[in-house]
């Protein structure tokens, strides 16, 4: 028997072919992009059973080591794409051949992957973009405040050079235009650049946005939180996500 597994094309459920046979399996979108769509195949033969890439280009895991061709058993974790989609094998198994996969006791096996709650991960995208925001408006307070430098300084050599003022108010208005200059523009110098504190931002949040599962902690980059929350499971270990 052989089995194809691989993306389904729309709602990116894994997809098998089995014999002819075809179904899906997993939540909708849960298959990452990279995971083509006719991947590898399984070939059972008796009790035998190994995995092969269908094309040089994609990328298979079984049990951490990247691999074209290997034999494997029911109890072997194979993951495919660079975010190491982890396959629900023994699901696969029975759902093709109609029957529960076994370990060496002879009892079934049920696939169980653990639940690790996504709850402190929205906290932690909900204050990244509200920091984003707040860096964006004090840019533009800075902004605003540069060019109010520029008019007071102007407005107050303008004021200085008039004819008719008395020299002493002259000097008074040249020298408050100049220090209202200078105040604004130690202001708007001190502390870090935009660029810098988006980068310490983004360097801190990629710390802390990732798979709550320990053994894991993969990054989930800048993928949205409603849409982590929405595949319900992690492409790199497979746990399961709640809310």
């Amino acid at each position: 028997m052989e089995i194809i597994i691989g993306r389904e094309e729309g709602a990116r459920r894994l997809h098998c072919i089995a014999d002819g046979r075809e179904f899906n399996v997993g939540q909708a979108g849960c298959v990452p992009a990279s995971v083509s769509r006719k991947h590898c195949k399984i070939v059972i033969n008796g009790s035998s059973m190994s995995i092969e890439n269908l094309k040089p280009q994609n990328i298979t895991f079984v049990d951490g080591n990247q691999v074209f061709s290997k034999g494997i058993t029911a109890s072997s974790r194979v993951q495919l794409g660079n975010e190491r989609f982890t396959v629900p094998l023994q699901q696969i198994l029975q759902l093709a051949t109609g029957q529960q996969t076994v370990g060496n006791t002879g009892a079934p096996q049920q696939p169980s992957a653990p639940s690790f709650s996504l709850r402190p991960m929205e906290d932690v995208w909900n204050a990244y973009n509200q920091r984003n925001l707040d860096i964006v408006a004090e840019a533009a307070k800075s902004a605003n405040r540069q060019k109010l430098q520029g008019i007071l300084s102007m407005l107050g050599m303008c004021v200085g050079f008039i004819p008719g003022i008395d020299q002493t108010l002259r000097i008074v208005i040249i020298v408050g235009a100049l220090l209202v200059a200078i105040y604004f523009f130690l202001k708007g110098s001190n502390g870090d650049t935009v660029q810098q504190q988006q980068n310490d931002l983004d360097t801190e949040f990629a710390k802390k946005y990732k798979c709550p599962n320990p053994s894991c902690g993969k990054p989930f980059g800048r993928q949205p939180y409603h849409m982590i929350k929405y595949n319900k499971q992690c492409f790199a270990c497979g746990c399961k996500y709640t809310h």
